[in-house]
């Protein structure tokens, strides 16, 4: 019997000793496991993006050539900088358009008006041409043109006094010219009225260069026996055969 108790006692403490080498073994077991286990999950919880790093990560130099391409791409496209702008100007003239005069000709179309020809009233009808002043001998400086006064019946003798102020185109060559006359108004001192001719049509007078002078003919004859220069302006001065015979001066001026 106490052998058998002895017996009972040894399979009881064997199987303590067991349950405690197997504890022993499982603990040790989960000490080994553990920190891999948390590991794994560690990079588990680290793979997952958070919302701060879902954009990638660019390195500063990769910024600075970002921004640089995004300014590039922020100018529309055509759009030239200041400095490199290049401006084409065109030189071309149309084919429509009227030979220019030479900058040197003082060629005009300014409608006249009496205070352009106070230099004639009242000094040139009765005197010569000023000592100071250039003559000009050639047709081609006095093409283009010019303010012009026809006054007829200067004495008026034939009570037909009247001054005409017109424009007139100087054009051609010295041995066939033209003479456009564009009328603009006339006054009537009998009357002491002034009447619009602007509507009318011009007039065409052709001619020749001779001697320092022209001569043209139409509705009637213009002879411009001199043409001289002073102080930047151009004059000249001469007669007009009007078809009814009532005798006229002419004058022109420009600029």
């Amino acid at each position: 019997m106490t052998n058998m108790n002895a017996h009972q006692r040894g399979g009881k403490s064997g199987l303590i000793a067991a349950l405690i080498v197997a504890n022993l073994l499982m603990l040790a077991m989960g000490i080994i496991t553990i920190p891999p286990n948390l590991g794994v999950s560690e990079e588990k919880k680290s793979s997952a993006p958070r919302t701060e790093q879902s954009a990638p990560v660019t390195p500063a130099s990769e910024k600075a050539i970002v921004r640089a391409s995004s300014a590039e791409e922020s100018t529309p496209i055509g759009t030239v900088e200041p400095e490199a702008e290049t401006r084409w100007v065109d030189t071309s003239t149309p084919t429509d358009a009227p030979a220019a005069a030479p900058e040197d000709n003082p060629s005009t179309q300014e409608r006249p008006d009496l205070g352009d020809f106070l230099w004639y009233t009242e000094d040139m009808q009765y005197n010569s041409i000023p000592t100071d002043a250039n003559i000009i001998d050639n047709l081609g400086s006095l093409t283009g043109g010019w303010k012009g006064l026809i006054l007829y019946d200067p004495d008026n003798k034939f009570d037909s006094n009247a001054m005409e102020f017109l424009n007139i185109d100087i054009a051609g060559t010295e041995e066939d010219l033209s003479l456009t006359l564009d009328w603009y108004l006339i006054f009537w001192s009998d009357e002491e009225k002034s009447f619009d001719e602007s509507d009318m049509e011009d007039s065409v007078f052709n001619g020749e260069w001779e001697n320092g002078g022209l001569w043209a003919s139409g509705a009637g004859t213009i002879r411009l026996t001199q043409f001289y220069e002073q102080n930047g302006k151009q004059y000249a001065v001469g007669t007009m055969d009007t078809p009814d015979g009532t005798p006229a001066l002419v004058a022109l001026v420009r600029p």
